[in-house]
């Protein structure tokens, strides 16, 4: 009859508090604090100043993108860039579970020129966060559980329809 070793029991009984910890995670994710959620608007903002169709109103200039859902409706990504350098972020969806209404917001926040927030931002936790966040990291290429088109380095995934401003 084989003896495992003290040591031997010791990294099964590690690997094993390591998984368990991993499926803690993921069933019960930690929030995010403002500074998070400051980060992540900052990088989704870049990228829809990267890939997103622009154009001029007034004194702001906007830019957009629109992915399609799986579930049905439109993610919506608008920011607004202003002559006094304020800038808004916008995530909203229509259609999907928000037929019938005019759009549901998922994330609302105004930044000024440190690239802070000024005022308190809006938000509502959900998967559309976790879809975004997993396409702006190159090392995770698909948000395909949430959004259609594709991974991230597909022109149909990052290609912004027109706006309809």
């Amino acid at each position: 009859m084989p003896v495992i070793s003290r040591v031997e029991l010791r990294r099964i009984a590690h690997e094993w508090r390591t998984r368990l910890q991993r499926v803690q995670q993921i069933l019960q994710p930690s929030e995010w604090a403002l500074d998070d959620w400051n980060r992540f608007a900052r990088a989704l903002t870049q990228m829809v100043r990267a890939y997103g169709s622009t154009w001029k109103e007034g004194g702001s200039t906007f830019w957009d993108v629109r992915w399609t859902l799986q579930d049905g409706g439109e993610l919506i990504c608008q920011t607004e860039v202003t002559d006094d350098s304020r800038q808004t972020l916008v995530v909203a969806q229509t259609g999907g579970f928000a037929e019938g209404l005019d759009n549901y917001t998922w994330f609302y926040g105004e930044f000024g020129q440190t690239g802070d927030f000024l005022g308190t931002p809006y938000w509502v936790d959900g998967t559309w966060k976790e879809a975004l966040a997993m396409m702006m990291l190159p090392q995770q290429a698909a948000a395909g559980f949430y959004l259609s088109g594709g991974n991230v380095g597909s022109a149909a995934m990052i290609e912004a329809k027109a706006s309809h401003a």
